[in-house]
Formats: C-alpha cells, sequence, structure tokens
C-alpha cells in the first residue's frame, strides 16, 4: 500500500484529513486508502488496472471500454509515453518503461531505421554522375566529340545503417514481447511486433554496440533517426532511471478531468479560439468591426488602478480574466441560434435530501460571470437562447438532464433570451470519448436537447 501511495495511485484519507496525507516512516497508516488514479501499475507480479469514477460501484468496465480509456489517455497526453507518470520520483522521460513505449510508438509514426548514403564509386552499375565526371577524368576526344572510358557512378552505402537496422529490429521484438508477456500489449492498443529473430547478445557488448551507434549518429541529420539512436543507446546502456520495469511499472494520471475537458470541447464544437466573423453569426453594430477578435478576446477583463503619493489614482497593465471550459454556438436549422457555455466535470454528482459531488460555490458564481461577460455580444448579435450548462460523465445509458442549480440573492436574472441558472446534463462517456477519438461532433439530437434548441 505504502509503496503504491508514493507513486501517487492510492492516497491515505481519514476522517480528520479528508484531502489525504503521507504517514511516514514506519508510523501507522489510519484510515482508509482510496484509488485517486486511472490507469494501469503492476507490482510484484500483479496487474492493477484503475478505471474511471464514474462507472458504479460493483461494475467493471468491458475490455473495450478499457481500450478506449487508454486511448483517451494517449491521445489527451500527446502519446503514451508522455501520460502522466505516476512516480513522482521518476525522470521526466519516465524510465525504462516510457522508453519502451517511446520505441514503439516512434516505430508506430516512422517505421524501421533505415539510413541510405549516397556515395560515388568508378565505374558502377548505378546512374552515371555525369557532373563528377566530367570534373574529375580527361575524355578521350572523338572528333568535337568526348568520350569516356572511365566513369563515375552513383551507388548507396549503407553498412553501418544496416547494424542499427537489424538492432532496431532487435529492439522492437523484445520491447513488444515484454508487454505481452506483462498482459498490457492489447489494453495499450499496441499491434505486436515481430519483426527479428536476433537477441542482444548477437551485436556484441554494449560498449561495442554504442561505440557503432555513435558514429552512425555523427552522420544522422534526420531528426527523428536521431532519436531513435539515442533512444537505443539509452535502451543499450539503462542507469539507475531505467531500472528493468519487470517487477514495478506504471501509466496513469491524476489528471483524468482533463482528458473528460479535451474530450468535451471536441464532442460539443469548442469555438473559444475561432474568431467572430467565422461563427456563421450575423455581427452586428459594433461587432461589425470586431470580427477578427475570438470569442475568448471579447470577454472583459478586471482593471486595476494604483494610487501615487499624491493619491491620484493611475490605471494599471492588463490582468488575467475569466476562461470557459467550452463556448460553442449551435442552429436548430431554422433561424433558431444558441450560445452555449459548457463547463465539462469529472464529477460523479448526487442530487437529493443530501447533495454531494456537486461543482462548488467558485464554480456556478463563473458560469453565471460567464453569461454576463458576453451578454453585449449575445444580444446584439441576436441569440434565441443561452445554454448554460455543466457536462458530468456516466456509463452507459442515455443522455440526461440530472438538475440545475441558481443562485438567487446574489445573481439576479438577466431576462431573455438568458438563463438564470445553471443546468446539469449527464452524458455517456464511452460516447463523447467517441466523438473525441474520431474528430466528431456529438450526435444532433444530443445538441439539440442540452442546447434547449429541439
Amino acid at each position: 500500500m505504502r509503496s503504491l501511495s508514493a507513486r501517487g495511485i492510492l492516497t491515505l484519507r481519514s476522517d480528520s484529513l479528508p484531502d489525504g496525507y503521507d504517514p511516514g516512516g514506519d508510523a501507522e497508516a489510519i484510515g482508509k486508502y482510496q484509488v485517486t488514479w486511472v490507469g494501469l501499475a503492476r507490482f510484484k507480479g500483479k496487474l492493477l488496472v484503475a478505471y474511471p469514477k464514474y462507472y458504479p460501484l460493483g461494475t467493471e468496465p468491458s475490455e473495450d471500454e478499457l481500450k478506449q480509456v487508454f486511448r483517451v489517455l494517449r491521445k489527451a497526453s500527446g502519446g503514451l509515453a508522455s501520460i502522466g507518470a505516476a512516480d513522482p520520483d521518476a525522470l521526466e522521460d519516465g524510465g525504462s518503461f516510457a522508453l519502451m513505449l517511446r520505441l514503439l510508438e516512434s516505430y508506430e509514426e516512422n517505421g524501421i531505421y533505415s539510413n541510405y548514403v549516397r556515395v560515388l564509386r568508378d565505374n558502377g552499375t548505378g546512374e552515371i554522375a555525369w557532373e563528377p565526371t566530367i570534373a574529375a577524368l580527361q575524355p578521350f576526344m572523338d572528333g568535337d566529340a568526348p568520350a569516356y572510358f572511365d566513369l563515375k557512378t552513383c551507388g548507396t552505402s549503407r553498412d553501418a545503417a544496416d547494424f542499427v537496422e537489424r538492432l532496431h529490429r532487435c529492439v522492437l521484438t523484445r520491447c513488444s514481447a515484454d508487454l505481452e508477456a506483462w498482459g498490457i500489449d492489447e489494453l495499450l492498443g499496441l499491434a505486436p511486433v515481430r519483426i527479428s529473430g536476433e537477441e542482444l547478445e548477437d551485436f556484441g557488448d554494449a560498449e561495442a554496440v554504442s561505440y557503432r551507434l555513435e558514429q552512425e549518429r555523427s552522420v544522422q541529420f534526420v531528426t527523428w533517426k536521431q532519436d531513435v539512436i539515442d533512444m537505443l543507446l539509452r535502451y543499450l546502456n539503462p542507469g539507475e532511471e531505467y531500472a528493468a520495469p519487470e517487477d514495478e511499472l506504471c501509466l496513469g494520471t491524476t489528471s483524468f478531468y482533463h482528458a473528460w475537458e479535451e474530450a468535451c470541447k471536441a464532442a460539443f464544437g469548442d469555438r473559444l479560439a475561432d474568431r467572430l466573423d467565422s461563427l456563421g453569426v450575423e455581427l452586428r453594430g459594433e461587432w461589425t468591426m470586431r470580427g477578427r477578435e475570438t470569442l475568448l478576446g471579447i470577454i472583459p477583463r478586471p482593471e486595476w488602478a494604483r494610487y501615487d503619493a499624491e493619491g491620484v489614482e493611475e490605471p494599471c497593465g492588463e490582468v488575467d480574466t475569466l476562461i470557459p471550459d467550452v463556448v460553442a454556438v449551435h442552429g436548430d436549422g431554422a433561424g433558431g441560434l444558441a450560445f452555449c457555455i459548457y463547463d465539462a466535470k469529472y464529477y460523479t454528482p448526487t442530487l437529493g435530501e443530501r447533495v454531494r459531488g456537486v461543482p462548488g460555490v467558485e464554480s456556478v458564481t463563473k458560469q453565471v460571470l460567464y453569461q454576463s461577460a458576453y451578454r453585449r455580444f449575445v444580444l446584439d448579435c441576436g441569440f434565441s437562447r443561452v445554454a448554460n450548462v455543466f457536462l458530468v460523465p456516466r456509463h452507459g445509458g442515455c443522455v440526461r438532464r440530472m438538475g440545475r442549480v441558481a443562485f438567487p440573492g446574489v445573481f439576479e436574472p438577466l431576462g431573455g433570451p438568458f438563463t438564470d441558472g445553471v443546468e446539469m446534463w449527464e452524458l455517456p462517456a464511452e460516447d463523447v470519448f467517441e466523438c473525441y477519438l474520431r474528430g466528431e461532433l456529438i450526435d444532433g439530437d444530443v445538441l439539440r436537447r442540452v442546447t434547449g434548441l429541439g
């Protein structure tokens, strides 16, 4: 437990310390350990898979659903090897396990290492290189026409590259076999790589192999091929941080909320960074002159001022402002136009006599302020309604409107087309993630229900 806790997979919580604590040393752990992480870990030969918290108690995800989770993590992190390391003591590149994943991902993207070096040969079988021939050789003149008894020809040399290619194939095959032996290759969506029958020992001792790799590195100028050589060097010469991962490995994140936010941006068509004149909305009034600005750029900023020694107020520089998760524009095809402000929340709320797991006061306040920040734009450009929505995940099922929250006495209603509260919609996470992975908007019927246009 302590080892998994040290890697960020488990958090020890008690009634007096609900945010978690580290008992340290040999002190007795008081409380309960809670999984605060999504991913997989292998510890002392046992494989632990922690799936997202929106699965109900007693419900386990299918293999396909777990594969989807790791595909989402892979995309949100920019690659398997870049998924947040659970071990706080690991190097930035994540150690030997991350190195293996990086090698396999590079192979998926670029293929096998090869390096054909163009060389000139005397009277070879390749194409005649006329410029070097004319520059270096004396012709025999037959009248006015020069004749060459010897020629310079083009060829390729890849002796050193052949060695690196063979080594690359061997290491990839070995990495793939290790992942398969640990039972995680299919879960990570990595196809088996069986492209070599050689063993590392066939290439000689590590020092000799490293020398040949460094020699090849000195004549290689293609970035991804340089990276492959660097990774092979690290694989063959592991330091302490690259210790063998057979007994312990971690691949996961404590920030799965980021993946949910990214998925909602894709599924609901985030336009926050888009110019006003690209929204498909008729700009009116002052907005006709501000079409090059973005939806993010038109949000007003707080204005600070300072007082000088004489008490005269002087304006200060710009400061950060409100930044919504997702802002979108959706139409119903019949002239109705909704301005939509979404906040993706990786929460599992309960609404009833006891309200638990819901967005806090700060989140509610910000959603209402977002609406106020866009008030002039919405009114001037003729939107028929504003949708202000929390988006939370659920396992399976249908899209469901869970409830709404208002803040009476603090925020006064803005009147139509604005809403005087924030609705909460529960969405099948698998559908939202599939939209994210495919780069598609969520189903049109869902959009119409959530926006109130349907």
